[in-house]
């Protein structure tokens, strides 16, 4: 039997996702650019994914450009933003996801300089820091809404403050935020949200990037004028179909699996604790995600318990990025001021609405073994 701790990674497929596109699949698909039946049913099925997923990002269905995944909305936004401004200067955050940080960091080629703002032990942006670095000089500011690895959330409302103060577009990440925390968007002030299927449960391959009505982005992929000529391409219906249906699902049950897995999250970390007295557990003194915990076990490289979890029946990750053979640690372990030692030991453990406490006491109880091998074979 596998226990699956890894929704930050992805999420398993909801029930109601892969009902609503099972029933796309079933009926004459056509394509939703055409005129005829078969057409307008294809039409049918978007637009009302398109006020599904609006419903949990909180704007109006008008501003959601249906995409291939969160990747490609970060990419579309900062991109977009760059194609079309004289400012030459990037803000960021040094704990942005990888597709956020690469993406900005490809502009430098273009002349633009990338500013990345470092964060504090905690995991969380200091708020001042990151104002004092918007300035008029600014194109774009991004900052997640909460991070991926720790489950830190970000003082967004206070970027978009800055932002709005200086005329630069602010964009936010929010990938791991929706489905976990409300999106507010006019709170946060941004005036750019990332967000994508398969970490609320939808299908891999769907996301969206949500455009404030009036902004102006050079579109990322040029096409058929799909999308009101913002993205190019023929809408994957029933990909677009799931991912309606389980933003739906997951904003119906927001505030009851906030406090569910609040409550998983303390019963695992005491647990941890007894395993391991001297646990770290990153971010636990600011606000973090409900369903993360992120943690790092004395002597114990988290690499090797991750294997070691995974030979046992249990799905868990390392922030740790493998690129030719070798494995590097973490960004934003390093951002936040651990050694490369400290940042190997790194283990998340991330639920979802597929978790329950049973997953969680057979983790507590195959975790003592594990963590002593996983110290045994330490080199």
């Amino acid at each position: 039997m596998r226990t699956y701790l890894d929704h930050n990674a992805t999420s398993p497929l909801r029930a109601e996702a892969k009902a609503a596109m099972e029933a796309a699949l079933a009926s004459p698909t056509g394509n939703a650019s055409s005129l005829h039946e078969e057409g307008r049913a294809a039409r049918a099925r978007i637009e009302d994914a398109r006020k599904k997923v609006a419903a949990l990002a909180g704007v109006p269905a008008r501003d959601v450009v249906f995409t291939s995944g969160g990747s490609e909305a970060i990419a579309a936004a900062i991109r977009g933003i760059a194609d079309r401004t004289s400012r030459r200067r990037i803000v960021l955050s040094a704990i942005e996801h990888s597709a956020v940080l690469e993406a900005a960091r490809g502009l430098a080629r273009s002349g633009f300089e990338i500013v990345e703002v470092p964060c504090g032990r905690t995991g969380a942006v200091d708020p001042e820091r990151f104002a004092s670095a918007i300035d008029e000089r600014v194109a774009l500011a991004a900052l997640q809404a909460a991070n991926n690895e720790t489950g830190v959330v970000q003082p967004v409302s206070d970027a978009g403050t800055a932002c709005r103060a200086a005329g630069a577009a602010f964009f936010v990440d929010a990938v791991q935020a929706a489905g976990k925390i409300p999106i507010d968007r006019e709170a946060w002030g941004a005036d750019l949200l990332a967000i994508s299927g398969h970490k609320v449960g939808g299908p891999q391959g769907t996301g969206a990037l949500i455009v404030r009505e009036g902004l102006a982005l050079t579109p990322l992929i040029a096409g058929g004028g799909q999308e009101k000529r913002r993205r190019g391409g023929t809408e994957a219906v029933a990909a677009i179909a799931g991912f309606g249906a389980a933003c739906e699902a997951a904003m119906r049950d927001l505030a009851g699996e906030t406090t569910r897995l609040a409550e998983l999250r303390r019963h695992l970390e005491n647990g941890l604790r007894s395993v391991s007295p001297k646990l770290r557990i990153h971010g636990e003194e600011v606000p973090r995600l409900a369903n993360t915990v992120n943690a790092a076990f004395p002597g114990v490289v988290g690499e090797t318990l991750v294997i070691a979890l995974d030979l046992a029946g249990f799905a868990a990750a390392t922030g740790s990025a493998c690129a030719s053979g070798a494995v590097e640690p973490s960004h934003v372990m390093r951002a936040m001021g651990f050694d490369d030692e400290e940042a190997r030991g790194a283990v998340r453990f991330s639920m979802g609405w597929s978790t329950t406490r049973a997953d969680v006491d057979r983790l507590l109880e195959a975790l003592p073994m594990l963590v002593t091998r996983a110290t045994m074979a330490r080199p």
